[in-house]
């Protein structure tokens, strides 16, 4: 009763964001499924759970083929699929017993009554100890990704699929949830576990498989070897001595001033404080695993979160945002990691995109200036070799390479103290991603930069110095010159911990 994927590719215009992937789903074994963002994780998922069509390979079950024309088809075949994205899975404006008894009640009559979908509910979560008639919007994440994953688990699931189950879980919470998904195995249902928490892919899985750029790279045994995995999920990074002592020479000679210096901060609220500095003429990297908390700190940065204890100072002045506007006044650009749902206002054209942030710049007696606007957008479009098909074009005309050029560039056209980046190259093609490199590189002349990536590739090319993440830690600072491939692996997957690790880098990081 396995289900089969063979040679299964998707297609995106000239995007292939899944090539030739073969892959066997056993009955009641745990497969982990890990990769970087970008890897293809979520194209499979899509393909599994009937959402998307593959544009060549086959399913199938017990050797039968399979072809879905929706998720109603999928389910129909045994697939049942717990998405990252909690809210597509509930319905708001319905009762905690409604969601959990959705498409269930059949038979018996026309009508749910109240009494029907209480008595269904409490058969399908008796441990769950929710309030069943509470609207579900009335209640935390938790608790609603809590409902959807017992109303999965509830069903005939010939394929359960978890996407980040436990993103929003507590440790217990998790803790149960691990037991159920072991339950479900022992009953002899397929799952299929994507997580990017190594540990947890550790305790659970039988077997873990990793996509990298759209590949099935490599597959792993129990008991599973942490470091191989990262390195799998890496790839063979190339390891250029010349190019990063060339770096090293240059972060010497071009770093000046501290811009931002930060003391006792945390990534994230669990993990331990510690500090960094960035100074002008130089290009800081930050990188991790998804979950490392990356982004949780460049938001806290960039004003778009709260900070999470200690303190920053902005040449030399104290620095603490408390949204994205004070960040701007302050001379710190803030470009996020989501293009579509952060940086991006659909239907709006290119050169709105590129003043957003500078209105009043471009304000002459409270109405805005045309042709000042026009002049920063062209000035942008030429910089980065932004292709469309014009400034006045909606920004959805462009590609995705091209968009992110938009959302980089616009930052740039403020002249901004300190620069920081989350993910600039996600999405783009090499092309791309040179153009927005080499502009950054010569920002970094004027001004300090801070750029996030999962990819130590992109760092080689692009920083001076690396902050190694894992899990909320800063597990160490390094020069360009000394992160090879194996150091960073080593460090990203938490096997071995540097001397950040152990305690802060200014005497303030201290816990």
């Amino acid at each position: 009763m396995t289900f089969a994927v063979t040679s299964v590719s998707k297609v995106y215009g000239a995007t292939t964001a899944l090539s030739s992937v073969t892959l066997d789903l056993r009955p009641g074994e745990i497969v982990g499924l890990i990769g970087t963002n970008g890897a293809g994780k979520s194209t499979l998922i899509k393909i599994l759970s009937g959402a998307t069509a593959p544009s060549s390979g086959t399913l199938s079950y017990e050797g039968r083929p399979l072809a879905f024309g929706s998720p109603l088809d999928a389910q129909a075949a045994g697939v049942q699929t717990v998405h990252q994205n909690i809210d597509d899975g509930v319905v708001f404006g319905a009762s905690v017993a409604d969601n959990l008894t959705l498409d269930t009640l059949t038979g018996g009559g026309w009508f749910r009554t109240r009494a029907r979908v209480r008595a269904a509910a409490s058969a399908v979560a008796p441990k769950l100890g929710l309030p069943l008639d509470a609207p579900v919007e009335s209640l935390p994440a938790s608790a609603r990704q809590q409902i959807i994953i017992a109303r999965a688990l509830s069903r005939r699931a010939r394929l359960l699929i978890l996407d980040e189950p436990t993103s929003t879980l507590s440790e217990v919470e998790a803790g149960a949830l691990a037991a159920r998904v072991r339950e479900a195995a022992a009953a002899g249902v397929s799952v299929l576990y994507v997580s990017h928490r190594l540990s947890e892919i550790e305790a659970l899985c039988d077997r873990v498989v990793v996509l990298r750029d759209g590949e099935l790279v490599a597959t792993f045994a129990a008991p599973l070897d942490r470091a191989a995995i990262v390195a799998a999920m890496l790839g063979s990074a190339a390891d250029a001595p010349a190019r990063r002592a060339a770096i090293a020479r240059e972060a010497g000679a071009g770093a000046g001033r501290d811009v931002l210096v930060a003391g006792g901060v945390r990534a994230l609220p669990g993990g331990h404080a510690f500090g960094f500095r960035v100074r002008a003429g130089e290009v800081l990297g930050v990188t991790g695993l998804v979950g490392a908390g990356k982004t949780e700190l460049l938001e806290q940065l960039g004003g778009a979160r709260p900070l999470v204890s200690g303190e920053l100072s902005l040449d030399g002045a104290p620095y603490r945002p408390k949204d994205p506007r004070d960040a701007i006044a302050a001379g710190v650009a803030f470009a996020p990691e989501e293009r579509a749902a952060q940086a991006i206002v659909p239907g709006w054209s290119v050169r709105a995109h590129v003043t957003l942030p500078w209105l009043r710049r471009h304000t002459r007696s409270g109405l805005l200036a045309r042709r000042s606007e026009s002049a920063a957008a062209r000035h942008v479009i030429d910089l980065f070799g932004v292709r469309g098909p014009g400034q006045e074009a909606p920004i959805e005309a462009l590609s995705g390479g091209n968009q992110q050029k938009v959302v980089v560039g616009r930052w740039l056209a403020g002249e901004p103290r300190l620069l920081v980046l989350d993910e600039p190259f996600r999405g783009v093609d090499l092309a791309a991603r040179a153009d927005i490199g080499r502009v950054i590189r010569e920002r970094a002349r004027e001004s300090a930069v801070i750029v996030a990536s999962s990819d130590p590739q992109e760092l080689y090319d692009l920083a001076d110095r690396v902050l190694v993440l894992h899990e909320g830690d800063l597990m160490d600072e390094l020069p360009i010159a000394d992160a090879t491939p194996d150091r960073l692996t080593a460090l990203m997957s938490g096997t071995e911990m540097g001397a950040a690790a152990a305690a802060a880098i200014e005497p303030g990081g201290r816990e």
